[in-house]
């Protein structure tokens, strides 16, 4: 850390002088131009003139082996997603297709933007095609929510209805938020590096970056829960369980009620919709330990009540991901300590 002094020369203009070492690592000289941004936390940020929006792409080549477990590769690929490369190569050594052929499908259900470009016997390109001006952060967020709000929705209708079609379509479902998920982080990690596209993002400070993974993440998990609940209907068809499958209905709709203007919330930082979300949700753990007690009376299917109360946990926890949420854009309309008057 450098402590400069402020001059003025002129009479109306303030100097500081930049540390030589940074402009030699930067590759500037004397009357070359800098671009000053300032920033919502009250700093300035100094760029080189023309690096802010790079025209060359950014690369990488990833080996692998065709032994390589699947799992494990497409976990790799999705790291250097989120990382933000625009050109990702992928070379596969040995002659088997199934690796190539298993991360080309999982590429195109689980990622947004990204297409195969070129492809041969070892390898595939992929580049992606769409960036945080195609499509928002915060209309991304709502989208994700809206469809895992379905999904959950959905599943509960697949378990009063005994519908296994509408269960496996929930299920199959959890990919497309995956592929919000993936192209919001990416979204953020870019932001984190390149302050300058903060703004541009929809965000105000580098600090939001960190509540919006959060709240993505747990948009992320309702889908999983509902993916969840989807995958029990096969296993909960006893009629002693009816009346409770109606009880779990209200709830359901409690709690994506909740869900929904959480994320509102969080997209217009309203911290009274927030607050009404989070006092909704003490609702649904009143409904889920009502009828958790329903559950232990007498006459019940030992099995049945087994299962229904992993539904019934899974229920909760959209209406408590959902709460969190809430929170998190309290906390994002707090303002910052050296920004206080």
């Amino acid at each position: 850390m450098e402590i400069r002094k402020i001059q003025i020369t002129g009479g109306n203009s303030y100097v500081v002088s930049l540390p030589k070492s940074w402009v030699n690592d930067a590759g500037l000289k004397a009357k070359d131009a800098v671009l000053v941004l300032p920033q919502a936390d009250m700093s300035l940020l100094v760029v080189p003139k023309g690096d802010l929006r790079k025209e060359t792409k950014s690369e990488v080549l990833l080996e692998m082996p065709e032994t390589t477990d699947r799992d494990t590769a497409l976990r790799t690929f999705i790291s250097y997603y989120l990382s933000g490369y625009d050109v990702i190569r992928l070379r596969i050594s040995g002659s088997s297709s199934g690796l190539r052929s298993h991360l080309k499908e999982a590429i195109r259900r689980k990622l947004i933007g990204i297409e195969i470009v070129e492809e041969t016997s070892n390898g595939i390109t992929t580049q992606c095609l769409s960036g945080y001006s195609d499509l928002p952060l915060k209309k991304a967020i709502e989208r994700m929510a809206i469809i895992a709000s379905g999904m959950v929705q959905d599943a509960v209708v697949s378990l009063q209805a005994g519908d296994l079609a509408l269960a496996e379509e929930v299920f199959n479902r959890d990919d497309e938020v995956d592929r919000f998920y993936h192209f919001i982080v990416r979204q953020l990690n870019m932001a984190v590096r390149n302050r300058a596209i903060i703004e541009e993002v929809g965000l105000v400070a580098a600090r939001d970056c960190l509540g919006y993974r959060m709240a993505v993440k747990s948009i992320e998990r309702v889908a999983d829960h509902a993916a969840g609940i989807a995958r029990l209907v096969p296993s909960l068809t006893a009629d002693s369980l009816k009346k409770v499958m109606k009880d779990v209905a209200k709830m359901s709709e409690l709690a994506q009620k909740i869900l929904g203007q959480s994320v509102s919330s969080l997209v217009d930082l309203d911290t009274k919709k927030a607050n009404d979300a989070i006092v909704l949700s003490k609702k649904v753990i009143e409904m889920d330990d009502k009828m958790t007690s329903e559950l232990l009376r007498p006459g019940m299917e030992g099995s049945s009540v087994g299962w229904f109360r992993l539904v019934l946990e899974s229920v909760r926890r959209v209406a408590e991901y959902g709460s969190d949420i809430a929170e998190i854009a309290i906390d994002l309309t707090a303002k910052e300590p050296n920004n206080l008057a």
